[in-house]
């Protein structure tokens, strides 16, 4: 092939628009507008817990002994159940630089230290979500009330039903046949829609009792007179 008839790779080259990351892209990864970037972690092992105490997070790691963390500005921190750490903030940089103090206080040994859950940082929308659930009571004279730090059920017994409202759950009814529990505890809320549906179970042939919103009652049919 004559040097006449040979492509130009460098105009060819020349010629390729430049490839770029939009600013705002980038804007997006470091600092989110409206939600949170947040990484998890678990402290694991015998002899191992973690609590947050005010502005503190405090951790007991075994025979390392006990050590203490300032949650920084513009960090928000959770210690919910199992004795896990969520860390999370508007400012990525901020959980990054954050998660590293606390998983350099013990690695993760197997069986002991400071695990890391998940791959990378999340982006979530907020670090208290609310957790709802709702109930329909369907009967003759089923109805629903909430009393004082207690809910109370009247479910065709001899006798109405009083049920005690777990911690960190908020039980409405908008009317007398309708119960909305709310909470951010996803155990607590749950735990307590299965206490009271638990009292009187939907039964398959008129459908009657305690459903879940959206609860598809398999129904059977009754016994025929002959």
């Amino acid at each position: 092939m004559t040097s006449q008839n040979k492509p130009n790779l460098a105009a060819g080259i020349a010629s390729r628009p430049a490839c770029f990351t939009p600013v705002s892209r980038q804007l997006k990864r470091s600092v989110s507008a409206n939600g949170l970037f947040m990484k998890k972690f678990q402290v694991v092992g015998v002899g191992h817990r973690v609590d947050l105490a005010g502005n503190n997070v405090n951790f007991e790691l075994g025979n390392d002994g006990s050590t203490t963390l300032q949650i920084p500005e513009g960090v928000q921190v959770r210690v919910p159940r199992d004795n896990t750490v969520l860390i999370a903030s508007q400012d990525k940089d901020k959980v990054l630089q954050f998660s590293d103090s606390v998983q350099a206080l013990k690695k993760d040994l197997g069986k002991e230290g400071i695990r890391r859950v998940g791959k990378g940082v999340k982006e979530i929308e907020t670090l208290d979500p609310v957790f709802e659930k709702k109930l329909k009571l369907v009967g003759v004279g089923y109805r629903a009330a909430v009393k004082g730090k207690t809910v109370v059920l009247n479910l065709g017994y001899s006798h109405p039903i009083t049920l005690p409202i777990l911690d960190g759950v908020t039980i409405n009814c908008p009317s007398n046949t309708e119960i909305v529990l709310s909470g951010k505890d996803s155990w607590a809320v749950g735990q307590m829609a299965y206490n009271i549906r638990e009292w009187r179970k939907p039964e398959p042939y008129k459908g009657k009792g305690i459903r879940y919103e959206g609860e598809h009652v398999i129904m059977k049919e009754g016994k025929r007179k002959k």
